[in-house]
């Protein structure tokens, strides 16, 4: 497994890979284009020993001037469970503590995610206790959690 910078040749399968795990939360493509131009880190987990398959993908963008936000990171559903998504959060919160002006990192899950929850707890991500309701397209309300860089 490796991790490797996006590129514009990874649209389509990233497009593909999102509307899959996201469905009708799902970025658009145009939405996507854009964040391929203007992000502060867009990585892919891709699968070395099969022709480079892309096994997931993650996106920050640095929203304050000490501060990143993962806006969107997943795992494709064959690969989950297996320990890819944290190979893939610790590659990049790696990348983060490189940004010396970052001390913070913040997200937004799903509440009904538990998995997701766990995997960002496990990193030492703290989760506001107040739901932001409708957060999602689905009208599925959020958490957002936070991760001092600090306590890396």
């Amino acid at each position: 497994m490796k991790v490797k910078n996006i590129n514009s040749r990874d649209l389509k399968q990233i497009m593909i890979l999102e509307k899959e795990v996201f469905k009708e939360n799902a970025f658009s493509k145009q939405l996507m284009e854009e964040l391929m131009h203007h992000n502060t880190l867009f990585l892919k987990l891709v699968n070395d020993k099969n022709k480079n398959e892309l096994m997931g993908f993650i996106i920050l963008i640095k929203d304050r001037i000490d501060r990143v936000n993962i806006i969107n990171f997943l795992i494709n559903t064959r690969f989950q469970n297996k320990g890819y998504g944290a190979l893939l959060l610790k590659n990049t919160l790696q990348k983060i503590t490189q940004l010396k002006e970052i001390k913070k990192v913040v997200l937004n899950v799903q509440v009904s995610n538990s998995q997701a929850i766990k995997l960002y707890e496990k990193f030492n991500f703290r989760k506001n206790p107040e739901k932001i309701e409708n957060y999602y397209q689905s009208g599925e309300s959020a958490y957002l959690m936070e991760l001092d860089i600090d306590s890396l």
